[in-house]
């Protein structure tokens, strides 16, 4: 155990070190003289031999930007994926297996095992390797709080030519059987359903639609839709359970034969190990997957030495094996929750093992059991949930009590033997009962994640309380005896929570990075929040809304019909609880969007709020109309124009007004005066005239772009026009945050935020900075 351990440390010490390296160093410094003082510097050679493997395994990663805009040569496979198609448009992911830059010949290794999207418009077996030439796009990543950083790459298919079967080798198998099983599960079953039966199956997601996944989340059910422990240690069971009684009911002579060189039991663990491992590849190999065959083979080999227990090692070989194979691994979330949350429930067990005695009835002790490994399974992994994905489920005992079992002991064994049966046979043996299995799992799903307060949404928090939780919890485990003591790691979030919940609020706006568009998110002083504009897809927006732990929107604002600033309202009201909508009454919206009742028209006059802030309509007012003849000019000169002041802080949002509305407005020169401006149509050159911004004289302007947009925005002379501000761009800087504080204001970028690579003591001290804020 401790050779693992100590391996493993090496491999986390090497990825702190590019961030942290005088505290990296520490760090080691301390661990070496520990064990030298415990006699044991054997394992500090084993620190240092997990940090020369990470060292020697990791290549140096490439400048992201050597994938975009270029002619790239890619080899690789179509993904099997029931979304290839979605939306209407011609997007179908592509697995890369090795890219080259075209032009110059230049492998780039960034791209390997990477997926990229490719438009193209004929069909492609998955069982079959490509090469192609692709045009990739622009830069599509968004700089947001709760996004992820490095939008996906896209490309259009130039070229294209098959390459050899790769049936023929044991992945290139697996992928063909994945396929075949998900197209007939697809073609055979309810779309949710379908999508249920591919994900406990093949592993395959991109079946699920958004809305089903987002309802196993609330229900603290998603751990059902990613193969692991659960799936392979049932059908272990199941398997185990079969063989047993099958040898066992084998003729006299041939039982006395067999039970000559093995038990009936270890005869059902070899009889178990082939099956397992099909399971493993059918399920594409994911992390959990290939960490729960190996726990579960490292079982099956206990019982043919005649030993069992020892789970905390199995964890940690299985864990070793996979740094060894991919030291990134270790990065990956999905590893992080999925070791967390065996290593919280194997010592829930060795607790109650080591101070109960089970006694009553054993119905009862069942469940009691299955909710004290629901308990602490989303106990352990509840920090890392809530930083990453800002929710915690408060129903999942519950959900894990009724819908787990029906999942877990009917549909995924019947699934499974379906699934053989039809690679063999051709038969999908169990499709009805499947069928009614799944129909009434998704129903239930959801039916519970419909019930009000089944998750809390959790505002971002600093990642040091995850750290501080963590150790106190090891802490625990080395020297605890009392379980009052459990509660010591929650400690920190408590009174964490505390100060957040009395914290004075102040008038706060985060400008996003929505690309070549506008959306913008306010925090008013008595906690009502209001939204801007959408960008084109409203999915920044949800992220950012996510990630502050709102699941509510007071108003939200459109400030004229443009889809770079509207196009995401669909998204934005079938996500969140949108209690009303204003706009210029110049926008027409479907009525399958529902919006009368809370539709509410701003006009030039109109005063929101009082007391600790103000909400001012500038622009436009019901005579106003445009010279041009353009529809285009004459929507942009129709958007709201917004003044929000706060104590200490004001901000106009322009919309994208050109010339005609601000010479409209410009007689409104003490209500223009503002300390922030959102500048008008993305710093376009027929925008933010020098009278117009001598009225505003702000200090600070922000202007909303796409990164490498084709309409060459902002314009140079809008640079040059705001000389006397300080002037803030999404595209640089990605999200921009100003906040009124009791000096004026204070201003953030999402860049000020992000973690960088130290090589000095000055960047990590900043690194250490950020591991104690948040946006």
């Amino acid at each position: 155990m401790l050779f693992f351990i100590s391996f493993l440390s090496g491999v986390i010490l090497f990825y702190l070190f590019d961030y942290f390296p005088f505290s990296t160093a520490a760090v080691f410094i301390c661990i070496s003289t520990f064990l030298t003082l415990r006699r044991k510097a054997l394992l500090i050679l084993l620190v240092a031999l997990g940090i020369f493997y990470a060292f020697v395994r990791i290549s140096p990663a490439n400048d992201p930007s050597d994938a975009w805009k270029k002619e790239l040569r890619v080899t690789g496979r179509f993904a099997p994926e029931a979304g290839q198609l979605k939306n209407n448009t011609n997007i179908r992911t592509f697995a890369v297996d090795r890219a080259f830059d075209e032009e110059s010949g230049e492998e780039i290794e960034e791209l390997s095992d990477e997926e990229i999207g490719v438009f193209t418009d004929y069909d492609a077996d998955p069982s079959e390797e490509y090469e192609l030439v692709i045009q990739t796009g622009s830069d599509r990543s968004r700089l947001n709080p709760g996004s992820i950083k490095g939008g996906r790459l896209f490309g259009s298919v130039i070229a294209s030519s098959k390459g050899h079967d790769v049936a023929d080798t044991i992945p290139g198998a697996f992928r063909r059987y994945r396929a075949a099983i998900n197209n007939h599960v697809s073609e055979r079953f309810k779309q949710d359903s379908a999508g249920l039966i591919s994900a406990v199956t093949t592993g395959e997601r991109s079946y699920l639609g958004e809305d089903i996944m987002d309802a196993f989340n609330i229900t603290g059910l998603a751990h059902i839709l990613s193969i692991s422990g659960t799936h392979f240690g049932l059908f272990s069971i199941m398997l185990f359970g079969f063989f047993n009684i099958v040898i066992k009911r084998l003729p006299y002579s041939i039982l006395q034969r067999l039970t000559i060189y093995m038990t009936p039991s270890q005869a059902s663990a070899v009889l178990c190990l082939p099956f397992m491992a099909m399971y493993l590849g059918l399920s594409g190999g994911s992390v959990p997957a290939v960490r729960s065959f190996i726990m579960i083979s490292l079982f099956l080999a206990g019982l043919l030495v005649g030993r069992k227990g020892l789970w905390l090692n199995s964890l940690l070989l299985a864990a070793f094996i996979l740094v060894i194979w991919d030291p990134d691994v270790i990065l990956s979330l999905s590893f992080q929750l999925s070791f967390i949350a065996v290593i919280f429930i194997g010592f829930s067990v060795k607790k109650k093992d080591a101070g109960e005695k089970e006694e009553g009835n054993r119905i009862l002790n069942a469940v009691k059991n299955i909710i004290r490994l629901t308990v602490a399974a989303s106990a352990g992994t509840a920090p890392l949930v809530a930083y990453h994905f800002h929710y915690f489920s408060v129903i999942a005992p519950i959900s894990n009590l009724i819908i787990a079992p029906l999942i877990g002991f009917i549909l995924i064994p019947l699934s499974l033997i379906s699934s053989f049966s039809f690679l063999i046979t051709g038969r999908y043996i169990f499709a009805p009962f499947v069928g009614i299995s799944a129909d009434l799992s998704v129903a239930l799903v959801k039916f519970v994640s419909g019930i009000p307060f089944a998750d809390v949404k959790i505002p971002a928090f600093p990642i040091y309380l995850c750290i501080l939780f963590y150790t106190c919890f090891l802490l625990y485990l080395i020297f605890g005896k009392s379980r009052k003591l459990l509660v010591i790691p929650f400690v920190p979030f408590m009174i964490y929570a505390v100060f957040h919940i009395f914290e004075k609020k102040e008038l706060s706006v985060t400008f996003l990075d929505v690309g070549q568009g506008d959306s913008s998110v306010i925090e008013l002083p008595d906690k009502k929040t209001l939204v801007i504009d959408t960008g084109r897809t409203g999915k920044e927006t949800a992220a950012f809304l996510k990630y502050i732990g709102k699941k509510d929107i007071d108003a939200l604002v459109l400030s004229h019909v443009h889809p770079d600033h509207s196009g995401g309202i669909e998204y934005i009201l079938k996500k969140f609880d949108v209690k009303e909508i204003w706009d210029n009454g110049r926008i027409e919206y479907p009525q399958v969007l529902g919006i009368s009742g809370r539709h509410r028209i701003l006009e030039r006059g109109d005063v929101i709020g009082q007391g600790l802030y103000q909400i001012t309509v500038l622009h436009p007012y019901r005579e106003f109309y445009t010279l041009s003849s353009e529809e285009y000019d004459e929507e942009n000169n129709s958007s709201l124009v917004l003044k929000i002041s706060g104590e200490k802080i004001s901000f106009l949002f322009s919309g994208d007004v050109e010339e005609e509305a601000e010479t409209d407005i410009a007689h409104l020169q003490k209500w223009l005066d503002s300390d922030v401006i959102k500048i008008p149509h993305h710093g376009g050159r027929t925008s933010a005239g020098e009278t117009f911004l001598s009225d505003v004289s702000p200090s600070i302007a922000v202007i909303s772009v796409g990164r490498e947009n084709p309409f060459g925005h902002p314009s140079p002379d809008v640079i040059g026009r705001l000389t006397g501000a300080k002037v803030y761009r999404t595209d640089i800087d990605g999200a921009v945050k100003i906040t009124g504080t009791e000096k004026g204001f204070s201003a953030g970028t999402f860049r000020d935020y992000m973690f960088e690579k130290a090589n000095g003591f000055e960047k990590e001290l900043k690194n250490l900075k950020r591991l104690f804020i948040k946006w």
